[in-house]
C-alpha cells in the first residue's frame, strides 16, 4: 500500500514519507526504494496518491510500478475524478484542505478516468479497467485496475 498512512492491513506491506506512521518502507517518492523495486509485487494499491505528485513525478512512479508488478499482478488507484469534482464547489475535493496545513494532504494534478487509463496504457499497461470507487465516496472517486 502506497501512501497508506494509518491504514494497515493483514498481509500488505506499506510505504509512507511520513516515519510516525510506522509503514514498512519509509520514503519519499519517486523514486521507488530500491527494497520495493527489489519485489516482484502481487498487488499494489494506492489511494488518493497519484494526484499528490507532479505528472512528471507521476509518470515516473507508474512506470517503476509496472516494472516492480509480477506477471498477473493488479495496480489499484483510486482518486477524485477531475469531471466531477467542480473546484468552484468543492475544491477540497481536488486539491486538499488547506486548514491541515500540510502539503501530504494537497494534490498537485487531476485525472479523470480517461486521461489516467490513457497514461497508464502509454506507459504499458496491457488492459485498465475504470471501476467505482472502493474506498471513498463512488460519486466522487474512480477506481483504475491496471494490470501489465
Amino acid at each position: 500500500m502506497l501512501g497508506s498512512g494509518i491504514i494497515k492491513r493483514d498481509g500488505w506491506m506499506t510505504l509512507d514519507c511520513n516515519p510516525s506512521r510506522h509503514a514498512d518502507f519509509v520514503a519519499t517518492i519517486p523514486p521507488l526504494p530500491d527494497a520495493v523495486k527489489a519485489v516482484a509485487w502481487d498487488e499494489i494499491e494506492w489511494i488518493h496518491g497519484v494526484t499528490s505528485l507532479y505528472p512528471w513525478d507521476a509518470k515516473q512512479v507508474l512506470k517503476e510500478l509496472h516494472a516492480v508488478l509480477a506477471p498477473g499482478g493488479k495496480l489499484i488507484l483510486e482518486q477524485p475524478d477531475a469531471h466531477k469534482c467542480h473546484p468552484c464547489e468543492h475544491p477540497e475535493w481536488l486539491f486538499g484542505d488547506p486548514d491541515l496545513r500540510d502539503p501530504l494532504h494537497m494534490a498537485r494534478w487531476t485525472y479523470s478516468p480517461m486521461h489516467l487509463q490513457v497514461l497508464l496504457e502509454r506507459i504499458g499497461f496491457s488492459r485498465v479497467d475504470i471501476l467505482p470507487a472502493q474506498h471513498h465516496l463512488p460519486e466522487r472517486d474512480f477506481r483504475a485496475e491496471a494490470y501489465p
